[in-house]
């Protein structure tokens, strides 16, 4: 007996079967936080050259199989993918600038797929600031969140650096995600009056027919606050004009864009008979 106690503390111990030995491995119990590289590869199915699209892509193949509201997943398979995930993507090499320096991304889009779809205002895209986006749970929680629904959403506040491009695809910031930066791909929302084209905006301005006609200064307001604008005579309807530098700021790798404002002349108001006859009336009443 004092033999076996002894035995049953060590790395593995010795059994007697008929005058014959056979060692035995003392049994481990592995917990779902016990995980290394070669675990974490495993558990994703990944060659030890995985690049960070690579990571993403086999997460979330695996990500429905695991949960426990479906058959076969557990809370324990549900964590340990996660932590997988997060142990790779930490080691992973960064795929852009650090988050201060967010606006020197690379121009080609050569930076793979795996990107949330990130949509901000064009003032955002100008004077960059705080986004809130509402993104799956299981994406972007920490391994030890509890997720109730493989619809689950949690919002993330992304903060934005000024000059963003529409599809550009770069790691920002954000406070809510298991990692400090999030890779996001950029859409830029304008209504009908205003379009982003590479680094330029075109909008359209609608004017008094008299002005376009004859000519002289007005206001027009734009995406960069009112600008003063001075028109030559007989400026044709479509017409269009270019400030220099009003576009899309200035980044590390583009230039400020232009703003282009298509003129377009204010429809002619058909007044009524019955306005026209008591006007009529009213100055030759006397």
């Amino acid at each position: 007996m004092r033999h076996l106690r002894k035995s049953a503390v060590s790395t593995s111990f010795r059994m007697d079967f008929g005058g014959q030995n056979f060692k035995m491995a003392a049994l481990k119990s592995k917990s779902c936080d016990d995980l290394n590289r070669a675990d974490a590869l495993n558990e994703l199915g990944l060659k030890d050259c995985a690049l960070d699209e690579d990571i993403r892509s086999a997460f979330r193949q695996r990500l429905k199989q695991a949960h426990p509201d479906i058959h076969g997943g557990t809370d324990c398979r549900l964590r340990r993918l996660i932590l997988a995930r997060d142990l790779l993507m930490s080691e992973a090499k960064t795929i852009s600038e650090p988050a201060d320096n967010a606006i020197n991304f690379h121009a080609d889009n050569t930076l793979g797929d795996g990107a949330t779809p990130l949509t901000i205002t064009l003032a955002q895209a100008l004077y960059g600031g705080t986004v809130t986006a509402d993104v799956p749970a299981l994406e972007f929680s920490h391994a030890d969140e509890l997720l109730t629904s493989l619809t689950q959403t949690k919002t993330l506040s992304v903060t934005l650096p000024c000059g963003l491009r529409n599809g550009v695809k770069l790691c920002l910031p954000c406070e809510g995600a298991a990692r400090h930066e999030m890779y996001f791909e950029i859409n830029i929302e304008t209504d009908d009056h205003c379009r982003v084209w590479g680094d330029d905006i075109w909008m359209t301005a609608t004017l008094d027919r008299r002005l376009l006609q004859y000519g002289g200064k007005t206001l027009i307001e734009t995406p960069h606050g009112l600008q003063d604008i001075h028109l030559d005579r007989d400026v044709p309807h479509g017409a269009s004009l270019c400030l220099k530098g009003k576009g899309l700021p200035a980044t590390g790798t583009a230039p400020a864009g232009n703003l282009y404002i298509r003129l377009e002349a204010q429809p002619d108001v058909v007044r009524p008979v019955t306005h026209i006859l008591s006007e009529f009336r009213q100055r030759w009443a006397s």
